[in-house]
């Protein structure tokens, strides 16, 4: 008998994990990790005009060429006058293409559509806007929008449930782009992973290791404050680091204080970084400028809409700074019927500057901008 029909005992209520403020697929955040740190603001400050070159709004795919020049050596350079003519610079081509892909896909019933554009409608008229942000702010404090706010969450839901597929597997293609073209430190060698000791038996912070592998950075001559992109290892512990647990009490150094006065580098976590790299102590680490993310989006333009399929961009959700394209299909025959194909789908590659900029006897041979280390507990 069903319990509805019991006499003296309550019909169950329908909620969800989500509306009760219970930790779910839908609530816990997102790593944003290799994803993040090459769109973080510092970074694509860097590279624009290769970055935009597929990513401008029109939806035209393009080849970029880039070239470089070396530098003359100290070899080079005379104590006594000369007339004679000295070496050519040519230029140093290389071409970049975008050809990485990712995408993932689920379904929706014609009806779930339907209801979701009747109910976004239905938003837009009740608070009075159109910008996603203010109709879910506004619409929190109306008894009349909350049924048509549920549906717009039970859509948004859908998107952030396949999201993080996308970004991980997205990360996990770049970071192994990345480490394929990582060079060294002056007088390292490429793809060789440096050691820094980085925290103490008893869990605090051995800041000579950090502070040699800033040194090592320095001496490159590369600008701004490093990223380093790794996994839950001895560094991710301590960058979690501030004056509330292991710092001024500890050895006397406020981590946090550190991080902020001097600019020792950003942190990145990255969930794939111990299988694409060496363990999760494994690293890399990036000047600001020498890993560009290069993004083609397709459905722009006037490739918004082809035939019957629906085609549009959006941010990520929980990483809104990246964009994927969406490709919504209607399936009109067999046993899915009635529904619509939703795909997220991402084109996508990293440049890395060429390893030998800088010719064989120059102190930078084999410096990039970007090299591998290992950020370890110090040695018993």
């Amino acid at each position: 008998m069903p319990v509805s029909n019991t006499p003296n005992i309550c019909p169950a209520v329908l909620t969800s994990l989500t509306d009760n403020l219970i930790n779910n697929p839908a609530t816990i955040n997102t790593f944003g990790g290799t994803l993040a740190a090459l769109n973080d603001p510092l970074n694509t400050g860097s590279g624009q005009i290769i970055r935009s070159a597929n990513d401008d709004g029109t939806g035209h795919k393009k080849e970029v060429r880039v070239v470089y020049k070396q530098r003359l050596l100290p070899s080079a350079v005379v104590d006594e006058f000369d007339c004679s003519v000295g070496p050519e610079l040519p230029y140093i081509e290389e071409v970049i293409d975008v050809n990485k892909y990712k995408a993932i896909n689920f379904s929706m019933t014609e009806s779930t559509v339907r209801q979701f554009c009747a109910s976004y409608s239905e938003l837009v008229r009740l608070t009075g806007t159109n910008d996603p942000k203010q109709i879910v702010g506004r619409a929190n404090g109306m008894g009349a929008a909350q049924g048509a706010l549920m549906v717009a969450r039970e859509i948004f839901n859908d998107f952030q449930l396949a999201a993080n597929a996308l970004i991980q597997a997205v990360n996990a293609d770049l970071l192994t782009s990345i480490i394929g073209g990582v060079g060294s430190i002056v007088g390292g060698t490429a793809g060789v992973a440096e050691v820094y000791e980085v925290i103490g038996s008893g869990g605090e912070i051995n800041a000579a290791g950090l502070f040699k592998m800033k040194q090592d950075y320095i001496k490159t001559g590369l600008n701004g404050a490093p990223f380093i992109i790794g996994g839950a290892g001895a560094l991710h512990q301590i960058w979690m680091n501030d004056s509330r647990y292991f710092g001024q009490a500890a050895n006397g150094i406020n981590f946090e204080t550190v991080r902020s006065n001097t600019g020792i580098a950003q942190f990145f976590y990255d969930q794939n970084a111990a299988g694409v790299i060496d363990g999760e102590d494994s690293a890399v680490v990036i000047a600001p400028g020498s890993a560009i993310y290069t993004p083609f989006l397709q459905y722009v333009g006037n490739y918004g809409k082809i035939g019957v399929t629906e085609r549009f961009t959006m941010p990520l959700p929980q990483l809104p700074q990246v964009k994927c394209d969406v490709r919504i299909q209607p399936i009109e025959c067999g046993e899915n019927a009635n529904s619509y194909s939703v795909w997220m789908e991402m084109w996508y590659d990293v440049y890395t500057p060429p390893t030998d900029m800088f010719p064989a006897t120059d102190a930078l041979a084999g410096v990039n901008g970007l090299y591998l280390a290992n950020f370890t507990p110090v040695a018993p």
